[in-house]
């Protein structure tokens, strides 16, 4: 019964869909090279992980693919073993969890441009390294494309609790800045920078993704002030750089698209937004505006009581 009402739920939601297939490639693609790895040398035919896995031999071969397909592979290589199957699962659950979070509460655009996004840069960022430092190692696993994900996702639900370990109560916010500093603690006391760098800029992308597009701050108070001028400098090169920027932008509805042309509609709008999905739901701009309109309202009520 659970295992039927899986299926409907899966059918139903296409807005998943892109999810759904990033998982099974994943599946798929991992056990082919685990699977064939070691039948393929005894046919003279290279590895599956030396076509699929990133590496400065394959892109000099202008195995371009390389870039988009390392990602998805997992870096445990040599057989079916404990290890890959906890890798595999782990990761994709928590893909899944994660990324059907970010496409329900933002958009399946926001979900692909983060992943792969996260995927390609970690890619750009070791093929860099392997140029500088010539290696022969390979380049594979889900990690910097989740980091980019994760990291955005933090930032959406930071005060969220999620039980650890199926017992103990955690943020949101201190669970993946865990994840994410005593992964970069064991790469870098192991001198493991062809890992560690990528790990960084895919996480650094996930942060600048959500706040710059999402309008989105992080939930560390030190960050605000860099946060408000970087958002301010980028909405003056917004106006700036838009050939149709005038005096008086419109403000939207957020379900129907339609232009609100009062602050009564526009707060009525976010207090719907408010009451649906909590305050942290809200962008910078929405909530400067909300305060905007209730410093107006008080001083419009502020003077119609002296008046009387």
């Amino acid at each position: 019964m659970e295992f039927s009402a899986l299926t409907r739920f899966l059918r139903k939601n296409h807005q998943l869909n892109p999810l759904k297939w990033i998982v099974l490639i994943s599946v798929g693609l991992s056990l082919f090279c685990t699977l064939f790895d070691s039948l393929f040398p005894h046919l003279n035919i290279p590895r599956p992980t030396v076509f699929f896995s990133l590496s400065l031999w394959g892109v000099q071969h202008l195995f371009l693919w390389q870039l988009l397909t390392h990602f998805f592979v997992s870096p445990f290589t040599g057989g079916l073993d404990l290890s890959f199957v906890l890798y595999l699962v782990f990761n994709l659950y928590f893909l899944w969890v994660v990324g059907s979070s970010v496409i329900l509460h933002k958009s399946t655009k926001d979900f692909l441009s983060l992943y792969l996004g996260g995927g390609l840069l970690g890619g750009l960022v070791s093929l860099a390294l392997l140029w500088i430092n010539p290696s022969p190692t390979l380049i594979a696993g889900f990690n910097p494309a989740f980091y980019a994900l994760l990291t955005a996702w933090m930032m959406l639900f930071p005060e969220v609790q999620v039980l650890l370990f199926f017992t103990i109560p955690v943020k949101i916010k201190w669970l993946i800045l865990g994840i994410l500093g005593v992964n970069l603690f064991i790469d870098i006391s192991h001198g493991d920078f062809l890992h560690c760098a990528p790990y960084v800029s895919s996480a650094l992308l996930g942060y600048f993704y959500a706040l710059l597009v999402w309008h989105q701050q992080s939930p560390f108070t030190k960050l605000h002030i860099f946060e408000k001028k970087l958002l301010y400098f980028s909405r003056k090169l917004q106006r700036n750089s838009s050939p149709y920027h005038s005096g008086h932008s419109k403000i939207y509805d957020f379900k129907t698209g339609n232009p609100i042309l009062s602050d009564e509609e526009f707060f009525e709008v976010c207090l719907t937004k408010i009451a649906s999905h909590g305050k942290n739901s809200l962008s910078l701009t929405e909530r400067w505006k909300m305060r905007r309109i209730s410093k107006k309202k008080k001083r419009h009520e502020n003077s119609s009581n002296l008046k009387t």
